[in-house]
């Protein structure tokens, strides 16, 4: 599953259990299926950090190897 389907999905969980119009049954259904994305999202965006951090890496490397860079 994507970020943006795992996002999209708990942000509607999030508009039916602040809507309170479910049982107490569903709501705490729907909190298990939320936490379950919330676990999704939070590895993507943790890959996404992670491959920031080697880019921002690889570029350091360049600008000190190289001093192709200003900055």
């Amino acid at each position: 599953m994507s970020y943006e389907e795992a996002s999209n999905e708990l942000e509607n969980i999030i508009a039916k259990l602040e809507n309170g119009s479910i049982t107490m049954s569903e709501a705490m259904q729907l909190f298990d299926r939320g936490a379950e994305l919330a676990k999704i999202c939070f590895s993507h965006l943790e890959k996404a950090k992670g491959k920031i951090t080697e880019v921002k890496m690889n570029l350091g490397k360049l600008t000190e190897e190289d001093n192709i860079l200003p900055f």
